[in-house]
């Protein structure tokens, strides 16, 4: 069940070979395109997160990210939290709801803005694999 006033972020990501994995606080379809709702000037972690575990699910070295396209309207702080994995259908699948270190974002509008926000993000995996990412923001 969603938290009230969220909804899952566009960036839904297919999980990779070597257990690189996108865990959010709740399921969304590859093509959904989701705007995530936050509070005006309210620091918010974003439910979208980054993580990897190995075929016995174990955390291996949370993925790091960059900030490839700021917002126009806010500021992006990247940190570690805890979150569950959700691999989804294949090699991966037996560790999803397993907690692990997660690459996650947290969004603060500038205070007394209202409107929509959107930043893009570079994820670089433990092994090499970059992903990348847009997400979007809607600001109440």
């Amino acid at each position: 069940m969603p938290v009230p006033g969220l909804t899952v972020l566009v960036a839904t990501l297919l999980c990779g070979l070597l257990g690189g994995c996108v865990s959010t606080g709740e399921t969304a379809s590859p093509d959904e395109a989701s705007v995530e709702r936050v509070a005006t000037g309210k620091p918010t972690f974003l439910q979208q997160t980054y993580m990897t575990m190995d075929t016995r699910c174990r955390p291996v070295k949370r993925p790091t990210g960059v900030l490839t396209e700021p917002p126009r309207h806010g500021k992006v702080r990247m940190a570690t939290r805890s979150a569950k994995a959700e691999y989804g259908p294949g090699e991966y699948q037996h560790c999803d709801g397993k907690l692990g270190p997660s690459l996650a974002f947290e969004y603060t509008s500038r205070p007394g803005y209202r409107g929509s926000d959107q930043f893009g993000v570079r994820v670089r995996y433990s092994d090499g694999e970059i992903r990348h990412a847009q997400f979007k923001v809607e600001i109440y």
